[in-house]
């Protein structure tokens, strides 16, 4: 009866049949009773709706909206807790880890969350749009949410209709492939390869081009780009062709419970800087419990934070068998076995000797969770927040900001429990009592020439290693920057590595240098003793010459050439270079040769490398700040000092006299004083953001009081008198300083 339909007709209807045949919202979700898991062996569809197929050369992406939501229902899932934070009537619940956005040249540590938790940054308040925020923290969302709009033409700097929305990644979860690659979705998404990155990440195929290179105006549906095939290539899927059956079916590895390995990828938390090895490890996995075993959800995606009172909160008893208490000691809203606790064979501890007092007065997690208290909080890295899990040559991650573990505070509730800290760091417009912060975007002008001092070393040692060369030698050999008992070298980032300096140099306060390798001197005429090995010496840059000499040094020329051709106007967007030397002025001409005139200005007390502005006017090579600076910062958590920090605010002053304007870290906000110094005070807005937390859990036999009262009771107890010291970019003296009693309202005995 389907005469005289065409065959793009019958597709249409065929798609209408399968979602009718689906049944009403959810309704293929009833489970059965089976515990086996469907094969998914299905045909993948586009975001239009056609079937993709093996052959289609630059073939477009799966969709997971088109493909998994013709049996699950997708509206439905978008309500999920991962998919739900700008959706303003979602239940915020109790506040958790926020999004920070961590920018290094302007030191801004920003905790934000559309949640609304009290201590962090709504992006609309703060005039992050839905589309910077995707920019920014792509790398680990689950999609959907902000990232998928509803009207991709809303923003005006927003470039939707080119990277596509990000539709709920159903793969990044469910997927129970070793192919699962969460490192390429973030290198998709920082392409701003939106919509293709699930389809990469799988491993379904190849995805090639980058969204961030093609004009606002592209659209997919004009294909390539006729006038740029090598540059600006638009994003395409090439698919493996082994991944599909003869009827061009994929199977796609789906499993109901997400592997613990998809979940860590955004929750993961480890100590800092500590070994692999030796970290703790989670005492519910290291006996074969999975993260879903507890944290659990049905179609709509509500997945258990099994917190306490979280059952209350959403009005669901049974909710409250996978937080600690229901799951261990029975939950109080059960009946029958949910009440008697002991699911999934947990031990019912006795806590025999422990009063009462300490169950109203402490969560489960309080004496359970985290790393063993010490004199102060554990530095922690959390996925998220400092960008774990991103594999690959290059390293995505960062140690900013600085995450305290374990802070005990009291809760809303009255209980006291475990919390993760941060201390929030941002320029700000003060505005009354209220601090509006200036986004990093909006500062880096202002940063750029203050804040970089690393940078601008790290571009001259650059330039002097890369460019230093002299008739194709390279005769400079590694530039360093020398300070009493340090050493500094250029890193792969343009920034500086510092390690100690044992040479025999005098540096004064500072000195430009060179490592360079002498050749092994052969043995003199009658001596057996073989050959040397060759050696590294550290010399100072510029060589020793006598400037009243007629004719420089044959041997100091050719490094002079060298250090002025190195230095060029165009790298560093100043005058030509030149070299101060007694009355003379030493400058390369255009045929790369040495000139020199004589300086009629004060002579300089010793060779001098500077720009030359203008007849006897010259600029330094690096403004007097810098060299401070780098001593105090390089190898530092410090991003800057107060000298910097006064020379931003100054600048702020400058360019708007009426406006006033502090900087936030370290607990304090700082403004600018009389007379140019930075001055701290308190301000609400620069307090600690701080989230309760549940893991990892330490086995009983390491709880806090499995040795003794002690433990919590004594006078020197780290659960009383832990000193928790705020951090942050600024290096300063003026930070918060709080004792953990102080935080949680107990008494030393």
């Amino acid at each position: 009866m389907i005469r005289g339909i065409r065959l793009g007709q019958l597709r249409i209807i065929v798609i209408i049949v399968a979602v009718v045949f689906a049944g009403p919202a959810g309704a293929s979700e009833a489970w059965d009773g089976s515990s086996t898991t469907p094969v998914h062996m299905f045909h993948p569809v586009d975001a239009d709706g056609a079937r993709i197929l093996p052959t289609t050369v630059r073939a477009e992406p799966f969709s997971a909206k088109n493909t998994c939501g013709v049996c699950h229902e997708y509206g439905t899932i978008s309500g999920g807790l991962h998919f739900n934070s700008s959706d303003p009537d979602s239940d915020p619940g109790r506040p958790g880890e926020p999004w920070v956005w961590v920018d290094e040249l302007t030191g801004t540590r920003l905790p934000i969350s559309y949640r609304g938790w009290a201590g962090t940054y709504k992006p609309a308040d703060i005039g992050l749009s839905d589309w910077r925020f995707t920019q920014l923290f792509a790398r680990h969302l689950p999609g959907g949410d902000m990232a998928e709009p509803g009207d991709v033409f809303d923003d005006i700097e927003a470039r939707w209709n080119v990277s596509g929305g990000i539709e709920i990644n159903c793969m990044g979860c469910h997927n129970a492939s070793p192919l699962q690659d969460m490192g390429e979705w973030a290198k998709q998404v920082s392409r701003e390869n939106f919509r293709w990155a699930a389809t990469a990440a799988g491993g379904y195929g190849i995805v090639g081009g980058m969204a961030s290179r093609l004009s606002g105006f592209w659209d997919p549906s004009i294909g390539m780009n006729s006038d740029d095939q090598e540059y600006a290539v638009p994003p395409s899927v090439e698919y493996d062709a082994t991944k599909f059956d003869a009827k061009d079916r994929i199977f796609f590895d789906v499993v109901r419970e997400v592997p613990d390995e998809n979940c860590l990828y955004c929750h993961s938390a480890a100590q800092a800087h500590l070994p692999r090895w030796e970290a703790g490890l989670e005492v519910h996995s290291t006996l074969g419990m999975k993260c879903v075993d507890c944290h659990r959800n049905g179609l709509d995606h509500h997945i258990v934070r099994g917190y306490e009172g979280e059952a209350h909160e959403r009005g669901v008893p049974a909710v409250g068998d996978f937080s600690c208490l229901g799951c261990h000691m029975g939950n109080p809203d059960g009946e029958g076995a949910s009440a008697m606790g002991g699911r999934l064979g947990a031990p019912k501890p006795r806590h025999e000797g422990l009063s009462s007092v300490h169950f109203e007065k402490l969560t489960c997690t309080a004496c359970h969770s985290g790393p063993w208290p010490g004199d102060a909080p554990e530095r922690m890295r959390l996925s998220r927040t400092n960008r774990l899990g991103i594999h690959g040559v290059a390293q995505w991650y960062t140690d900013a900001p600085y995450i305290a573990e374990t802070v005990f505070l009291r809760q809303d509730d009255g209980k006291i429990a475990p919390h993760r800290m941060m201390w929030p760091a941002f320029w700000a417009r003060i505005q009354g009592d209220e601090l509006q912060p200036i986004l990093p975007d909006d500062m880096a002008g202002a940063a750029a020439g203050i804040l970089d001092a690393e940078q601008q070393v790290g571009a001259i040692l650059a330039a002097l290693a890369t460019k230093g060369a002299f008739l194709g030698e390279l005769v400079l050999g590694e530039p360093v920057l020398l300070t009493p008992g340090k050493v500094y070298r250029v890193n792969i980032d343009g920034g500086l590595d510092v390690a100690e300096y044992t040479g025999g140099l005098d540096a004064g306060d500072y000195l430009w240098a060179r490592i360079v390798e002498q050749e092994p001197q052969a043995a003199e005429e009658g001596q057996e003793a073989a050959p040397e090995e060759a050696v590294q010496v550290t010399l100072p840059l510029l060589p020793e010459f006598d400037p009243a000499d007629d004719e420089i040094d044959y041997d100091a020329e050719p490094i002079i050439i060298a250090i002025l051709s190195a230095l060029t106007p165009e790298a560093f967007d100043a005058p030509r270079p030149a070299l101060l030397a007694g009355a003379k002025v030493y400058y390369l001409n255009y045929d790369e040769g040495l000139e020199t005139r004589d300086n009629t200005g004060a002579p300089p007390a010793e060779h001098t490398i500077a720009f030359s502005a203008g007849e006897n006017e010259f600029i330094p090579l690096l403004p007097d700040f810098v060299i401070p600076a780098v001593i105090d910062i390089t190898g530092e958590d410090a991003a800057f000092n107060e000298a910097q920090a006064a020379l931003i605010l100054e600048a702020l002053h400058t360019a708007a006299p009426e406006a006033k304007y502090g900087y936030v870290s370290g607990g304090k906000l700082f403004r600018l004083g009389a007379g140019g110094e930075l001055t701290a005070e308190d301000h609400p807005a620069a307090e600690a953001y701080a989230w309760p937390f549940g893991h990892n859990v330490r086995p009983a036999g390491q709880s806090l009081g499995a040795r003794a009262c002690s433990d919590c009771h004594a006078k020197d107890a780290p659960f009383l008198v832990a000193k928790v010291t705020g951090k942050g970019p600024l290096k300063t003296d003026s930070v918060a300083v709080s004792i953990m009693r102080d935080a949680h309202a107990l008494e030393a005995p």
